[in-house]
């Protein structure tokens, strides 16, 4: 009895302990003005700060577009052909978007149609964080594939055609 009063606790403490362990952090906050410091030094200081925080996002953002490019089978080129509204658990009216291949510029070539969604959410967003699923009828993506025909388990991520600065995928798509 006492066994299984303490397994159960057990099991209640980790289950309780580690649903929200990947809490998405807030931004870090600008550096306080110092003492004596001018309100124009503070702006100053900030505003350097501030573009310190976007050019590691962009660093970041360049990162994972070379190795996705690295990483997949296939990469296309995608438009947006229909949007539809969606919905998802604890965040509410989303969008569906279904995309057609229009080029490919990586691996294997595919025609087909296909949905794109998210299928679930954090404290961080919607996932998965596809720039594609907030696009708009007639935009095009780069669509990274990997392990077969592009759908919503074999995309691995998506990027404006407009965002890319991989110089590789851009070589790719103007060498089309």
């Amino acid at each position: 009895m006492f066994t299984r009063f303490l397994l159960s606790t057990l099991v209640a403490i980790t289950a309780l302990t580690g649903a929200y362990a990947a809490a998405c952090p807030p931004p870090p906050p600008g550096p306080p003005q110092d003492v004596g410091e001018s309100d124009e030094a503070h702006a100053a200081r900030v505003a350097a700060f501030q573009a310190a925080q976007e050019a590691q996002h962009q660093a970041w953002l360049h990162a994972r577009q070379v190795r996705m490019w690295d990483e997949a089978n296939s990469v296309i080129i995608a438009r947006i052909e229909r949007v539809r509204p969606d919905r998802i658990d604890y965040w509410g009216d989303t969008q569906r978007v279904t995309l057609r291949p229009v080029r490919t510029i990586k691996g294997r070539r595919y025609s087909n149609r296909f949905d794109l969604r998210y299928t679930d959410a954090t404290s961080c967003g919607p996932m998965p964080s596809f720039d594609a699923i907030q696009g708009q009828v007639g935009e095009t993506f780069v669509i990274f594939i990997q392990g077969g025909r592009p759908g919503q388990r074999t995309v691995q991520q998506t990027v404006s055609v407009t965002e890319v600065t991989d110089t590789r995928i851009q070589a790719a798509i103007d060498a089309q």
